[in-house]
């Protein structure tokens, strides 16, 4: 993923909080691999760019390019993607459709009259789930 953030004048060092966005997307390949995982650590790559304008000599504006091979690596461990994902997305995942799919089940809502998309694909699932065994 790429994101940016500006980082305000300082001297010495700073403390920058840089926002990631969490996706329970699994059109996203991160989220599948975190989602996978039990536990262990994920290995994060941060890859650092950019522009920096700092005061020189006299005064005079001086501008520098972040070189593109600085990083930092850390370990992420599982267990706080997992409970980054319940605290945002309790009890709840992201599920894309084809449009054609998506009017398939809207018409299988509607006419089994279902008022919501879990209990229509429940049942979907349920029948579908009886028609293997009868078929076994």
């Amino acid at each position: 993923m790429n994101t940016s953030v500006a980082v305000p004048g300082f001297t010495g060092s700073l403390l920058v909080d840089l926002q990631l966005p969490c996706t329970f997307d699994f059109n996203v390949a991160a989220t599948k691999y975190f989602h996978a995982l039990d536990s262990g650590d994920i290995p994060v790559c941060v890859m650092f760019s950019g522009t920096i304008f700092y005061q020189g000599a006299g005064d005079v504006l001086q501008v520098s390019q972040v070189p593109w091979d600085r990083e930092a690596n850390f370990r992420l461990p599982v267990s706080v993607w997992k409970e980054m994902m319940d605290m945002h997305f309790p009890n709840t995942a992201w599920l894309c459709l084809q449009r054609d799919v998506f009017e398939q089940l809207y018409r299988y809502k509607m006419r089994h009259g279902l008022p919501t998309w879990e209990q229509a694909i429940t049942r979907a699932l349920a029948t579908t789930e009886e028609t293997e065994v009868v078929e076994a």
